[in-house]
C-alpha cells in the first residue's frame, strides 16, 4: 500500500511538472493573441474534456506528456490564414512562446527547492570521510571528521553541493574553505580557514575529499562479501560491534580491525525499524581465490588530457601499456607516474572487438605534481567475460587459463556466463569443487576445469560491502528570503550539472549506459519518496531542471527545435517548407522513440538483474 501511495505521489508530481510546462506555452500564446485550439494534460484517449471560450481542454489517460495546440504554426499549416495564427507573430514572440515551457519549469524547480527544506529533507553531511592521496585536500591537511562549514564564504548545506561547486569550475580554481575540526574530549571545535586549488580529476575537477559514510550497507559487490555471509542484508544499519556503538563506516572499520583474530563478533543491527543481534564466527566465513582478475577498462577520460587527445574512449580495454601485457589499473598508473613529463606512453586497446594502438605523452595536469594521462579506470566486469591478469601458480594458472581468454560457459551443462558476477555465483555455489569451463582462445574453443581456493577468514572485514553516505537533516528554512536564495542557487547548480552530464555523454566521456529512462525514474522516485516528502520535493526539483534542459535542446521534437526553426526562418527571411519541416519532425520523433525504447530496455534489464 505504501508503494502505491508513492506511485500516486509520482504521478501527481509529474502531472504538475507537465501542467506547468504546457501552461507556460498557453499563457504566452494567449498574451500575444495567438488562438489556442486545444490544451491537453496527458496523452492518448480522452478521459474528460470541456470547452471554454475558443479552447478545448482535456485530461487524457496516459499521465506522461501533454500538449498545447496553436493555430497556424506554419504558413502552409491548417488555418494558416487565421489572422491570429502563430506564424503571423514576430519571431521574438514565437521564440518566447516556444521557450515559455522551459522557463516555467525552471521557476517550478525553484519552488520545489524552496519547499523541500520547509517540509524537511536529509542531505549528505559536508563532513570529510577521507582524502585522496596526492590531491589538494591531503596537501592542505584535511582530516577525516572535519566538517566543511562554508566554501568561498557561502554556507555549505551538503557534501553533494561541495562536489558540484568544484566540478563546475575549471581545474586550478582556488577555493576558500572554513573547516570545523572536532576538539578532543568534548572540547569546542577548532576553526580553520584553508585555501586550496582544485585539481583535474578523471571526469571533473576535484579537491580529493571523500564523503563521510554511514553504517548502512547500501549494496554488495560480490556474493562472498564477509558482511553478507554474516547475515547483514542490504539496507541494514549497523549500530554497534562487540558492544561499541558506531555512527560512521570509519568507526565500524576501526572496531572490526581491533577485534581479536578468530574471535566471534557480535553485531547490533537495525533492520526495517527493528533491532536485532548477529553473532559472527569469522572461521565460518570464507573467501574464494580464483587466481585471476578482469582486464582493466577505461571508465572515463578527462577533457583536454593526453588520453583525450589520443582518442581513448570509455569502455576501451587495456591490453598493454609499454611492453607490459594485461596490466592492472595499479600497474598502469605506476608506469605513468614513473615516467618523465612528456614521455610517450604506448597503449594497446581492445575497442568493440578490434585492437587499437595509441600513443600519448604524459603531462602534469592542473593541481598535480606528477605526470598523468587523464584516465579513470575500473575492472572490466561486463561482457565479454575476459581474463586479465593471472597469478602464477594460482587456481586459474593451474587450470591453464591465460590473459585474454574469454570464458563462454561454466558449470555442469555449460551454463552461459556473460559477466564476472554470473561466473562468481557458479564458482561459489560449487563449494570448492572443480567447475568445468568452456573457454574461447583466439577464436578456438577450449575446455578446462577451475577449482577455486576456499580460504576461511580470520576476522570479519568490510570488503565487498558498500555503505550509503552519511545523511543529516537540513535545518528547516522558514525565512522566505533565505529560502528563495536557496531555491535559485540549487536550481542554477542543477542546471550546470545537467549540462555537464549531457556534454560528457555527447563527447563519449561517460557511457550512455549511465542514462535512465521512465522505468529508472519511477524506481528512483519510489526510493526517494520513502525518505520523506521533503526529499521527494527536492527530487522533483532535480527532475524538473533535467526536463527543462532536455526540452531546450536545439533539435526536433523538443521546444529548442521549434526555436531553432524560428531562427532559421528569420535568417532565410522565408519559412522552411512544410514538407521538409514535417520530414525533419518525424525523424526527430522516431529518433526519440527509438532512444526511449533502448533506455527503457536497459532499465528493465537492470531491474531484472
Amino acid at each position: 500500500m505504501q508503494t502505491v501511495l508513492y506511485v500516486i505521489e509520482i504521478v501527481i508530481g509529474l502531472g504538475v511538472i507537465i501542467f506547468v510546462h504546457e501552461l507556460g506555452h498557453f499563457l504566452t500564446a494567449k498574451r500575444f493573441g495567438v488562438r489556442v485550439r486545444r490544451f491537453a494534460l496527458g496523452m492518448g484517449p480522452i478521459i474528460v474534456k470541456w470547452v471554454r471560450g475558443e479552447t478545448e481542454y482535456s485530461l487524457r489517460w496516459v499521465p506522461i506528456g501533454g500538449f498545447v495546440d496553436l493555430a497556424g504554426e506554419h504558413p502552409d499549416a491548417e488555418e494558416a490564414d487565421d489572422p491570429r495564427g502563430l506564424w503571423r507573430r514576430p519571431a521574438w514572440q514565437r521564440i518566447v512562446v516556444f521557450s515559455a515551457g522551459v522557463v516555467m519549469n525552471a521557476l517550478l524547480a525553484v519552488v520545489f527547492f524552496i519547499l523541500a527544506p520547509v517540509a524537511g529533507v536529509q542531505v549528505p553531511v559536508p563532513v570529510v570521510g577521507g582524502v585522496v592521496p596526492g590531491m589538494p585536500a591531503e596537501k592542505a591537511g584535511l582530516e577525516p571528521g572535519d566538517r566543511i562549514g562554508s566554501i568561498n564564504g557561502h554556507p555549505l548545506e551538503s557534501f553533494e553541493d561541495l562536489i558540484w561547486m568544484v566540478a563546475l569550475r575549471d581545474a586550478g580554481t582556488s577555493f576558500d574553505l572554513r573547516i570545523e575540526r572536532p576538539g578532543a574530549d568534548a572540547a569546542p571545535p577548532e576553526i580553520l580557514d584553508v585555501t586550496m586549488a582544485s585539481a583535474a580529476g578523471p571526469l571533473v575537477p576535484m579537491l580529493g575529499i571523500m564523503p563521510e559514510q554511514s553504517t548502512v550497507v547500501a549494496r554488495y559487490a560480490g556474493r562472498d562479501a564477509p558482511m553478507r555471509q554474516a547475515g547483514v542484508q542490504e539496507g541494514d544499519r549497523i549500530l554497534a560491534a562487540n558492544g561499541k556503538e558506531v555512527s560512521t563506516w570509519r568507526d565500524l572499520d576501526k572496531v572490526l580491525s581491533a577485534a581479536p583474530a578468530k574471535e566471534p563478533v557480535v553485531l547490533a543491527i537495525e533492520r526495517k525499524g527493528e533491532k536485532q543481534e548477529l553473532r559472527v564466527v569469522p572461521g565460518d566465513l570464507k573467501t574464494h581465490d580464483y587466481g585471476m582478475v578482469p582486464p582493466t577498462e577505461v571508465k572515463g577520460v578527462e577533457p583536454l588530457s593526453p588520453a583525450a587527445e589520443a582518442g581513448l574512449e570509455p569502455g576501451d580495454r587495456i591490453l598493454a601499456v609499454q611492453d607490459k601485457r594485461w596490466p592492472t589499473a595499479e600497474e598502469l598508473a605506476n608506469t605513468v607516474k614513473a615516467s618523465d613529463k612528456g614521455a610517450e606512453i604506448r597503449l594497446e586497446l581492445s575497442r568493440k572487438g578490434k585492437v587499437v594502438a595509441v600513443a600519448c605523452r604524459t603531462a602534469v595536469l592542473p593541481g598535480k605534481d606528477y605526470p598523468r594521462i587523464g584516465l579513470a579506470m575500473d575492472p572490466a566486469l561486463g561482457p565479454p567475460l575476459q581474463v586479465g591478469h593471472v597469478d602464477a601458480g594460482g587456481p586459474a594458472d593451474k587450470a591453464g587459463l591465460m590473459p585474454g581468454d574469454i570464458i563462454v560457459a561454466a558449470g555442469e551443462g555449460g551454463k552461459p556466463v556473460k559477466d564476472w558476477e554470473a561466473l562468481a555465483e557458479i564458482l561459489i555455489d560449487a563449494g570448492g569443487k572443480k567447475v568445468p569451463l568452456l573457454v574461447e582462445r583466439g577464436g578456438k574453443p577450449l575446455s578446462t576445469n577451475l577449482q577455486p581456493t576456499v580460504v576461511p577468514l580470520e576476522r570479519l572485514t568490510l570488503v565487498g560491502a558498500i555503505p550509503d553516505a552519511l545523511y543529516g537533516p537540513l535545518p528547516r528554512i522558514y525565512n522566505p528570503v533565505v529560502a528563495g536564495e536557496r531555491g535559485v542557487r540549487r536550481t542554477m547548480l542543477w542546471l550546470g550539472r545537467v549540462y555537464m552530464n549531457l556534454r560528457q555523454i555527447l563527447v563519449g566521456q561517460v557511457s550512455t549506459k549511465a542514462v535512465g529512462g521512465p522505468v529508472a525514474i519511477v524506481q528512483w522516485s519510489v526510493a526517494i519518496a520513502s525518505h520523506g516528502f521533503g526529499a521527494f520535493l527536492d527530487f522533483l526539483g532535480m527532475l524538473t531542471v533535467s526536463i527543462a534542459v532536455l526540452n531546450f535542446l536545439p533539435m526536433p521534437p523538443f521546444d529548442g527545435g521549434h526555436v531553432l526553426f524560428v531562427l532559421i526562418d528569420a535568417v532565410k527571411r522565408k519559412p522552411v517548407s512544410m514538407k521538409v519541416r514535417t520530414a525533419i519532425w518525424i525523424a526527430g520523433w522516431v529518433a526519440v522513440g527509438l532512444l526511449l525504447l533502448v533506455v527503457t530496455y536497459r532499465d528493465i534489464l537492470r531491474v531484472v538483474s
